[in-house]
């Protein structure tokens, strides 16, 4: 075998282990977790079980969304009693292999998430997985296990949903929790930690971090309680931070147009309804009945501050201490609902300036999608919201045909948004900046709390029982719907 043939030839075995990168869905919302897939694309407008499905895969309960890499499309669920990672084919959606996660026990969750809600972050050669109930997983394509790390219990009542992201040669993952939260680093090769910074001043939030090449460093956008930080991704350093953000932080960071904008809402924070806490000496003369210098649940009797007993007893003891409280108040007291949008206030400093900040139709659990200098969001009730990305300024505002709740982020491909509802109903806009309009809305007849993810010209969209692969219909060809 000549020179030139054993060339082409290991070029063509790489070629069919892996697609391009660019074709890939590989983490929570794409590439970066911009929730943007590029390139021009025929995607479908109209669909449904029964219309452009090219084919769809029953699932077991979860929320974790699809993601896309190599050959395989990844995601994870909650099997009777099994916490699983799946692997089905990318083409077909033909199920490969399924693992069990060894937990010895299923974490609490809030009633509206599952404790299969972190999506999978795969580079091709591996897949990651995290549930709160154990920790970190990593496997081989063919389902080989490659390393596991434990973690936890997390002090959490709501269940731990921030997705681990890899990096280089590094897997991170974010774990905030009202006690103990930190940053963590490993090597995705051996699953050994690289570094780990902690968080003290961040009780639980539910954010998953990005990466920012800016002025010629890699550093990772993390956001959580009140505050926005960047770490230096090599050692976990802090390098600046900046507050303005909500009590509770569900959204991702998004970058685009050399700004960082996060969207931060909470129950609490809103001009006008804002949610504030008497001073602890106060409270105590009124309340602390037994005169210990300590809260028990009987003794909390303001009505904000009982609903949120579990998140203000940070250690689970059942009893609120003064740090506790004045932690708490102090939370309340910076917390603010809003989108900000920051830029470095010089090439090469550390320092970041806000922009501009929007404060009304803030997404409760959603990512806005930045898009050619326009920013969307969504917010329960359907209310849609585009600005201009530069200066924060509404170009058009309306309310969806889906008018419930919403948990998935908006992706953006082949000009359109994908917007899903929990209810069941995916709203297509066109992605056109101050003229978006509606252009379908399709009932998939199933609640949808999973962000879709875009790949090879298909629409993934994961239902409550179900795994959809939708495309547009090839000219002079009927569509044809599918069940696996």
């Amino acid at each position: 075998m000549s020179n030139v043939t054993r060339w082409i030839t290991f070029v063509a075995i790489l070629s069919s282990r892996r697609p391009l990168p660019a074709a890939d869905w590989p983490q929570f919302r794409g590439p970066n977790g911009a929730g943007v897939a590029e390139g021009a694309m025929d995607l479908p407008v109209e669909f449904g079980p029964e219309k452009n499905a090219v084919w769809s895969t029953a699932l077991p309960a979860g929320m974790s969304s699809p993601v896309v890499a190599g050959s395989r499309i990844y995601l994870t669920g909650l099997r009777e009693k099994d916490l699983v990672t799946i692997a089905l084919d990318r083409a077909t959606g033909k199920l490969l292999w399924e693992k069990p996660a060894p937990a010895e026990r299923i974490e609490e969750t809030h009633d509206t998430s599952s404790p299969a809600v972190s999506t999978p972050a795969s580079d091709g050669e591996r897949v990651v997985v995290f549930f709160g109930s154990y920790g970190l997983l990593c496997y081989e394509p063919d389902g080989r296990d490659l390393w596991r790390m434990p973690l936890g219990p997390f002090k959490n009542p709501f269940g731990q949903s921030s997705s681990p992201v890899i990096a280089g040669e590094l897997v991170i993952l974010n774990c905030d929790q009202d006690l103990g939260s930190f940053l963590l680093a490993v090597e995705k090769t051996s699953g050994r930690e690289r570094w780990r910074s902690e968080r003290p001043e961040f009780p639980r939030g539910f954010s998953t971090p990005i990466l920012w090449d800016t002025d010629g460093t890699r550093q990772l956008v993390v956001a959580g309680t009140v505050w926005i930080k960047g770490y230096d991704i090599e050692t976990g350093r802090e390098l600046w931070s900046k507050g303005g953000l909500a009590r509770i932080v569900n959204p991702t960071p998004v970058l685009g147009g050399g700004l960082l904008y996060m969207a931060s809402f909470s129950p609490g924070g809103d001009p006008g309804e804002r949610v504030s806490m008497q001073p602890f000496e106060e409270y105590a003369k009124a309340n602390d009945t037994d005169k210990n210098g300590r809260f028990t649940q009987e003794e909390v009797t303001e009505p904000a501050m009982k609903q949120r007993f579990l998140q203000i007893d940070a250690d689970k003891d059942g009893f609120i201490t003064r740090a506790e409280w004045e932690n708490m108040a102090r939370i309340f007291d910076g917390a603010k609902n809003s989108i900000i949008a920051l830029r470095r206030e010089s090439p090469g400093s550390a320092a970041m300036s806000v922009a501009w900040t929007y404060e009304r139709a803030i997404p409760y659990v959603p990512t806005p999608v930045y898009h050619e200098g326009h920013l969307y969001m969504v917010k329960d009730g359907g209310i849609f919201t585009a600005l201009d990305a530069r200066t924060g300024k509404v170009e058009k505002q309306g309310r969806l045909p889906a008018e419930g709740s919403y948990y998935a982020s908006p992706v953006i491909g082949g000009g359109n948004l994908y917007v899903s509802s929990l209810g069941g109903q995916v709203v297509v806009v066109s992605a056109s900046g101050p003229d978006w309009q509606v252009r379908a809305t399709n009932d998939l007849g199933d609640r949808i709390a999973a962000t879709p993810a875009i790949a090879d010209g298909r629409l993934l969209v994961r239902t409550e029982k179900r795994l959809f692969a939708f495309a547009a219909p090839k000219p002079d060809k009927k569509p044809e719907g599918a069940s696996r």
